[in-house]
């Protein structure tokens, strides 16, 4: 499971597509690709006339060029795509998105094919009287589709009837309309002698299409389902840690406020003090847990808490902090630290009377942080408190959902004389 650090570090932009920017989704694309392409080489190895001397002489020189056919296609698509992906987020409207990424890859599958067959004809010596016609037509009629739809375009976005969006996604759809129509009048135009010719190049160019209509429209499809399934992943998680956090909240404030009352009568300007950091520790439990914090943050919180509980122990209460070798940008979900060493003092100091010490050790091996937590314990120790567990128990759950299983996790080692509670999860910056 992705965590939580990284989805709230990652702006989500509203928009399906993927980052195809990115290396990994390169990576992605041309291996999808090349899958389609031994797909497409080893479909006719079923037809007729397509034996064991074919697979020898033939399979490999079929595959480079379809390999390097939908390589190319797919290439141009992930560019293209990449520098629109910017812009198409300022769309608002994943349906416009689709549509509009739909059909520029439709239009590279086109020109790309128009470009391939022109290539073989050249390869092959072919009569090019139908590739001289053709394509001048072809250009012919998109430019004027281009300059006339242009100008009818600029007048509707004058008048500010559509939105940008509609706009561009219905020239688009209309350069794809041009495009598909000049295809087909010009295989009707052409003469007797170069029928034959004109429907092999249609059929060439409706093969190309249909598959590439059909693997974009399934590719878009996931692209789609697997941004509403990460959306929700992450709802449901946030949910999880919110529920997480507010058990873990009453405990902690409840403590903090019986350490105040203690000391209104006793010392009231003590007591205001600590009331000060008990609104600054206040604000910090209803943060956004969504938001992870440094460690530095939660050390700061931890000093202010501690300040509390000085108040109220005084001497009997030492810290010794040894945490100048951890990164302090290490970022960890809010109140972590602070209720182990809340646990600390009052399931280890309180009942001693001579009080003890709590120290606080922080481990770095470049990769992951280890911070523990030991104090003494009694000598008749009993059965560790609800609140206890439910607070160790709440902490390894949230560690379990920021970082993902296995990845962060809190253990406790319990000896005669002393308890040691154990942070450990990897270093993640902003």
């Amino acid at each position: 499971m992705m965590n939580i650090i990284k989805f709230s570090s990652e702006t989500d932009d509203g928009l399906f597509l993927p980052n195809f920017c990115h290396l990994r989704m390169i990576f992605f694309v041309i291996l999808l690709a090349e899958l389609i392409a031994f797909v497409l080489t080893l479909i006719p190895l079923s037809q007729e006339n397509h034996d064991w001397y074919y697979l020898s002489s033939h399979l490999f020189n079929d595959l480079t060029k379809n390999s390097l056919f939908i390589q190319w296609i797919s290439l141009i698509s992930i560019i293209l795509l990449c520098i629109i992906r910017q812009w198409l987020r300022q769309f608002s409207n994943n349906l416009l998105a689709a549509v509009l990424s739909y059909l520029l890859i439709l239009m590279v599958i086109i020109f790309s094919s128009e470009l391939v067959w022109h290539l073989q004809e050249l390869n092959n010596f072919v009569h090019l009287s139908f590739s001289k016609t053709h394509y001048p037509f072809l250009l012919k009629n998109l430019a004027i589709g281009l300059v006339a739809g242009g100008g009818i375009l600029a007048y509707v976005y004058y008048l500010k009837i559509w939105k940008n969006s509609t706009l561009v996604t219905f020239y688009i759809s209309l350069m794809m309309l041009i495009l598909i129509l000049s295809e087909l009048a010009s295989f009707f135009l052409v003469s007797t002698e170069l029928r034959h010719q004109a429907a092999q190049h249609q059929l060439f160019l409706l093969r190309n299409v249909s598959v590439g209509a059909i693997i974009t429209a399934i590719m878009l499809h996931y692209f789609y389902i697997q941004y509403h399934w990460k959306k929700e992943t992450v709802a449901h998680v946030h949910a999880r840690v919110q529920a997480l956090q507010a058990r873990i909240r009453p405990h902690f404030l409840f403590n903090s406020m019986n350490s105040i009352a203690s000391l209104i009568r006793l010392d009231p300007e003590k007591a205001e003090e600590a009331i000060e950091d008990f609104a600054e520790l206040f604000r910090a439990s209803l943060a956004d847990v969504r938001e992870a914090v440094t460690l530095a943050d939660e050390i700061t919180l931890c000093e202010q808490y501690l300040r509390i509980e000085t108040l109220r122990l005084e001497e009997r209460l030492q810290i010794k902090w040894n945490v100048d070798n951890v990164p302090k940008d290490a970022l960890l979900p809010r109140l972590s630290l602070q209720p182990l060493i809340e646990n600390a003092i009052y399931h280890g100091i309180q009942p001693l009377p001579e009080g003890g010490l709590v120290e606080i050790t922080g481990l770095f091996d470049g990769e992951n942080i280890k911070i523990e937590v030991e104090n003494p314990v009694p000598e008749k120790v009993s059965v560790p408190s609800l609140g206890n567990q439910i607070a160790q128990q709440n902490i390894h759950q949230r560690l379990q959902v920021y970082y993902g299983h296995n990845q962060a996790k809190l253990s406790v080692q319990k000896q005669s004389n002393t308890y040691r509670a154990s942070l450990y999860f990897p270093y993640l910056q902003r």
